[in-house]
């Protein structure tokens, strides 16, 4: 039966490539509509036989029948079935490619208006071309396409439209200001309303695929302000703190307490620091800074004495900066602790990086333990990082925006703290 069902739509899918050249292309679309249809109603029939051999039971039954384990007959009714139903999912949605292809190629136009809009154009006039053209070309489709055959020329098609869009943000992007990517994220939010028709059309999971979703976050990156993008880094960042679990790069040990407008941390020590001189040594000091800047502008970075050719130096140095309680409970408030090796000719070489998030320390937290017993606090072990992804696609954000002397500053500096190939 299985190979009845896939030898019969494969006539069917012959049928439909030797169509006469000189039909038109509403006989064409009809003629196509029949033969999806067609092929849908068998694939529905193998999938109602399915159901109905209820296999669960038959399992028990035969596997009694034949007392023995492995693979029984059920199980292989089972991978047939499945193979057959695979194939002709397979089949139906390569009989509607070229539909597919034929409507991608006209929305090009369409998809070109829409990015290169003036900004002064809202995101609901410069997508309606590109809705109206959608609406059109699936107009007969919609009436004569059984619901799963219409589904699936949706989601031919919602890949496309998102292929279109990704292949405008990846020409130029220098040029382009933020109110060019404000209006796609916009317009593609309205598009995927369009293929989702009220509940009629595409459902969330056919929507949100991955094309969907790196389409989605790239434009809602470039969208985003440079000093919102620099702090969603550092959370990023904060939440691979938490969920590293070696110490390749060494660790840091501090301790930090809150108490009456005033954030102490101590820098305790630091073990297994990489060797990055000649001599197999280094001549470590941390950089103390509290982020963001803008929950601290009165807090300027301070840094511990340099300590010459060792990988365990002992600090215990101990900073005060200037904080209210509401700054350190703010959400992505963190601590950042910087180890640089000292070099007196050349320039300072990074030696990885550790954050602190300022919402979980003593006198932040309201269960934490009261000023006097400061000293005798637990010290925090941090494990030390380089940045191990080269396309971050933050840094890759900032990295156009080449007249941002921010945005140019920072990459500079974390392409310094990214780890290099063994």
């Amino acid at each position: 039966m299985s190979g009845a069902a896939d030898y019969y739509v494969h006539l069917l899918q012959q049928r439909l490539n030797t169509l006469a050249t000189d039909t038109t292309d509403m006989e064409r679309a009809q003629q196509l509509c029949i033969t999806v249809n067609n092929m849908e109603h068998v694939r529905h029939s193998l999938t109602l036989l399915q159901e109905e051999l209820q296999l669960d039971l038959l399992t028990q039954q035969l596997d009694a029948q034949d007392g023995q384990g492995g693979t029984t007959f059920s199980d292989h009714i089972g991978s047939l079935l499945l193979e057959a139903l695979t194939n002709l999912d397979a089949r139906i949605a390569n009989s509607m490619s070229p539909v597919a292809e034929q409507i991608s190629v006209e929305l090009q136009k369409d998809v070109f208006h829409l990015a290169w809009s003036p900004d002064s154009l809202p995101a609901e006039e410069a997508v309606r071309p590109l809705l109206e053209r959608l609406f059109a070309s699936l107009s007969t489709y919609s009436a004569a396409l059984l619901k799963n055959n219409l589904d699936r020329l949706l989601y031919l098609l919602w890949l496309a439209v998102l292929n279109a869009l990704q292949d405008q943000i990846g020409k130029d992007t220098e040029e382009k200001q933020v109110t060019f990517f404000v209006r796609l994220y916009d317009a593609l939010e309205l598009l995927r309303a369009f293929f989702s028709a009220h509940g009629r059309g595409l459902d969330d999971n056919s929507l949100a695929g991955p094309e969907y979703i790196t389409l989605e976050r790239q434009l809602r990156l470039h969208k985003t302000t440079t000093e919102t993008l620099i702090e969603t880094y550092h959370m990023e960042r904060l939440m691979e703190q938490e969920r590293v679990e070696t110490q390749e790069y060494g660790s840091l040990f501090v301790r930090a307490y809150f108490n009456h407008d005033s954030l102490c941390v101590e820098v305790l020590q630091a073990k297994n620091v990489i060797p990055l001189d000649p001599n197999g040594f280094s001549d470590p000091f941390v950089v103390i800074e509290l982020l963001p800047r803008r929950l601290f502008p009165g807090a300027a970075q301070q840094q511990t004495n340099v300590h010459k050719k060792t990988l365990h130096p002992l600090f215990d140095e101990c900073f005060e900066f200037p904080a209210s309680l509401e700054s350190c409970q703010a959400e992505g408030a963190m601590i950042l602790f910087t180890l640089m090796d000292h070099d007196v000719i050349t320039c300072n070489d990074f030696g990885g990086e550790a954050f602190l998030s300022l919402n979980t320390i003593s006198g932040v937290v309201a269960s934490s333990s009261s000023v006097d017993n400061f000293h005798g606090l637990k010290p925090i072990e941090l494990s030390l990082m380089f940045q191990k992804d080269p396309d971050n696609s933050i840094l890759k954000v900032l990295e156009t925006r080449t007249s941002d002397k921010v945005a140019m500053e920072f990459v500079k500096k974390q392409k310094e703290r990214i780890a290099r190939p063994t």
